[in-house]
């Protein structure tokens, strides 16, 4: 099986990436997500476990890790695609692997296949040295509609 190919790879992007994700609002600015390393094809950003982000038994609710990998499937995306498409989440599998209830979701995001209309992205999330969550999915990437 041959790698995808990150021809487009803008590393000015993927740099102002990392950058704005410490000004983000919405959810992802509610999970605090922070980017701590890129490169073509990969992204790596962590979440640090909070006592809101944890369900009424004290452990991480489920749909951090859900919205932690659907943020991460696009992200990893555009410094790889042309400026104007955006990625759009097809669907992703989930595996849910571990409890969590203390400090930081550390996400790996990999690209491993790539074509001109779809990504197919793996993503780990370790919480310290336990692999915590395992998930693949599908993004979808769009061409910006025409100016009319």
């Amino acid at each position: 099986m041959s790698s995808p190919n990150f021809d487009q790879y803008d590393e000015e992007v993927a740099r102002g990436m990392a950058r704005v994700h410490g000004e983000a609002t919405g959810l992802p600015g509610y999970l605090d997500i922070a980017v701590t390393d890129y490169g073509p094809g990969m992204l790596v950003a962590k979440v640090p476990v909070r006592t809101e982000l944890l369900n009424p038994f004290g452990t991480l609710h489920g749909g951090v890790l859900a919205a932690f990998v659907d943020h991460m499937l696009g992200t990893v995306c555009y410094p790889v695609m042309r400026r104007g498409q955006w990625a759009a989440t097809a669907e992703f599998k989930i595996n849910y692997l571990a409890p969590v209830d203390r400090g930081d979701l550390v996400a790996t995001s990999t690209i491993i296949s790539l074509t001109k209309r779809t990504a197919v992205v793996r993503i780990d999330i370790t919480n310290g040295s336990r692999l915590v969550c395992a998930a693949q999915g599908t993004v979808l990437i769009v061409d910006p509609k025409p100016k009319s």
